[in-house]
């Protein structure tokens, strides 16, 4: 017969990874910058005015950011431009929270395998979501919110490869979705409202079961799939 120390051990080997928080990091206030490989949470709303630019700045890889369902509130104008910077990273994910009032929500550069995922991101005078010079990596299941304002992005793919951007709502943005220069990207099951472009993208890429309501332009460049889009 099996003693209650070996259910227990039984049991919690069962248990998917990071379920016990106490392996999890606290962010507790702003600037702050993740050095190290781990799980890290907030526990509480948090809002930024400086010093710096950036709330929370990524530079090691195999990283989880979990908002836990808070709050990052960018104030102060120009101080605050990033939300989230990452830059050199491998394996990253960001996610289940909301970001507000940046001039860029969130933002990796020169990145592998990043993974962004039930957020909500609204208020950015730039874009709210841009990925420069990454491989691989999935936007998903995200509301993102503008105001309609010329040359704002809901969300931007600068020189990217490999990035999966599917069912996102975006609405009140200049442009959508944009890949720049960017090559072996596709756009799923998105809904676009209310946007002057809907999709803007760089001809190899491809776009499939897109959605979009009051777009003046609603898909322009890139390669359809199938006949799903409307």
């Amino acid at each position: 017969m099996k003693t209650y120390l070996t259910k227990l051990l039984l049991l919690a080997s069962m248990l998917p990874p990071f379920a016990i928080s106490a392996f999890a990091i606290n962010i507790g206030s702003l600037p702050y910058t993740i050095k190290k490989a781990g799980t890290y949470t907030l526990d509480r709303n948090l809002t930024f005015s400086g010093p710096g630019t950036k709330a929370i700045t990524v530079t090691a890889s195999n990283v989880v950011l979990d908002l836990n369902g808070y709050t990052l509130t960018g104030t102060n104008g120009g101080n605050a431009v990033y939300a989230v910077y990452g830059s050199d990273t491998n394996s990253v994910t960001v996610q289940n929270g909301t970001i507000n009032g940046f001039i860029l929500g969130i933002y990796f550069e020169d990145s592998f395998q990043v993974l962004l995922q039930n957020l909500t991101v609204s208020n950015a005078s730039t874009a709210c979501i841009e990925l420069t010079t990454i491989t691989t990596g999935t936007i998903q299941n995200c509301f993102i919110l503008g105001t309609s304002s010329t040359g704002v992005y809901g969300i931007y793919l600068g020189a990217c490869q490999g990035i999966v951007v599917k069912n996102n709502q975006i609405a009140n943005e200049a442009i959508g979705g944009d890949s720049g220069d960017s090559f072996g990207n596709i756009f799923i099951a998105d809904q676009l409202t209310n946007c002057s472009y809907g999709l803007f993208l760089s001809a190899p890429d491809k776009y499939q079961g897109n959605v979009t309501i009051a777009c003046a332009n609603p898909f322009s460049g890139g390669i359809p799939v199938g006949f799903e889009n409307n």
